[in-house]
């Protein structure tokens, strides 16, 4: 049923305010909800995949950049981003 539902999307790391008004709401005008009653069975159940959590720093993107005019004795940059939108430029000489 709906509280059912709601502790899902609870136990997989979601809320919103009206978490549970949706979920009542959603059953309520699901058709196939109202007939299958309560006789949804484990089987019928969506697979659960394990979810990936990662935590800022975790996962680095790097991508080098250039060549540009030298500058130093440096002729490219190497960007590192991914979870926490943060981004290092760091010159280097070759890539």
């Amino acid at each position: 049923g709906p509280q059912r539902t709601a502790r899902k999307v609870l136990d997989s790391g979601f809320f919103w305010p009206t978490l549970f008004k949706d979920a009542f709401e959603t059953y309520r005008n699901c058709e196939q909800c109202q007939r299958a009653g309560t006789n949804i069975t484990r089987k019928s159940e969506m697979p659960q995949q394990p979810m990936l959590f990662c935590e800022v720093f975790d996962v680095w993107g790097i991508d080098f950049m250039g060549p540009f005019p030298v500058s130093f004795g440096f002729l490219y940059i190497l960007l590192v981003d991914y979870v926490s939108k943060w981004v290092e430029a760091i010159p280097t000489r070759t890539n």
